[in-house]
């Protein structure tokens, strides 16, 4: 097995030493379909701990040809790509779906969209935008809602200390009355995080 993600066990068949054929595989993540010379090669699905997951075409181990990938928990959670891929990349034509049931559905270059976005990507490219501008600042205070349960809300308060080129750090000065995650951190005051702008508002 080549791929070091699904180095933990292999069930199926072998050609001197190397998986050839359909086979499942796990590790980091999990795999099931097409092997050829100890690569995922053909029809498969890897799924990652994350709740990432990709069915599609294969080519000596990179996304080549058709496939979905969905993404699980993080920054895009929930959002959905079908179409074409070229050496482990979007490319081509394809369909990206977003939960709040926006659909963009065109042309790919080198993961990229690259043709004209919908009305609700350039609406939400200026909400990043103003967010970012909004918090985006060292010393700036903010605060984050928390969903808890089902119909609870909490809050997280703290102070940006620096700023990256998508994401502010902040140190959390309130973790709010329950245990929180944020980027896939359990928060603690004192501690610093780096989050998405968007995220944040800022508190007064």
């Amino acid at each position: 097995m080549l791929d070091p993600e699904l180095q933990g066990s292999y069930a199926g068949p072998c050609v001197n030493g190397l998986a050839e054929g359909h086979g499942s595989a796990s590790g980091a993540a999990q795999y099931e379909g097409g092997f050829k010379a100890g690569r995922k090669h053909g029809k498969g699905v890897k799924a990652w701990p994350n709740g990432d997951r990709y069915e599609g075409d294969f080519v000596e181990d990179r996304k080549e040809g058709v496939g979905a990938y969905a993404w699980g928990r993080g920054k895009w959670a929930g959002e959905r790509y079908e179409g074409a891929f070229s050496n482990d990349r979007r490319s081509g034509f394809g369909v990206y779906r977003w939960p709040s049931g926006d659909v963009y559905a065109g042309p790919w270059k080198d993961d990229a969209f690259a043709g004209p976005p919908t009305q609700m990507m350039r609406a939400r490219a200026q909400f990043e935008k103003e967010a970012r501008a909004a918090v985006a600042k060292e010393g700036q205070k903010v605060c984050r809602e928390m969903q808890v349960g089902i119909g609870g809300r909490d809050w997280i308060r703290g102070v940006v200390v620096a700023t990256g080129e998508d994401q502010v750090a902040v140190r959390i000065d309130d973790a709010g009355r329950q245990p929180h995650v944020v980027a896939n951190v359990e928060v603690h005051s004192g501690e610093v995080v780096w989050d998405v702008p968007q995220a944040w508002t800022p508190c007064f």
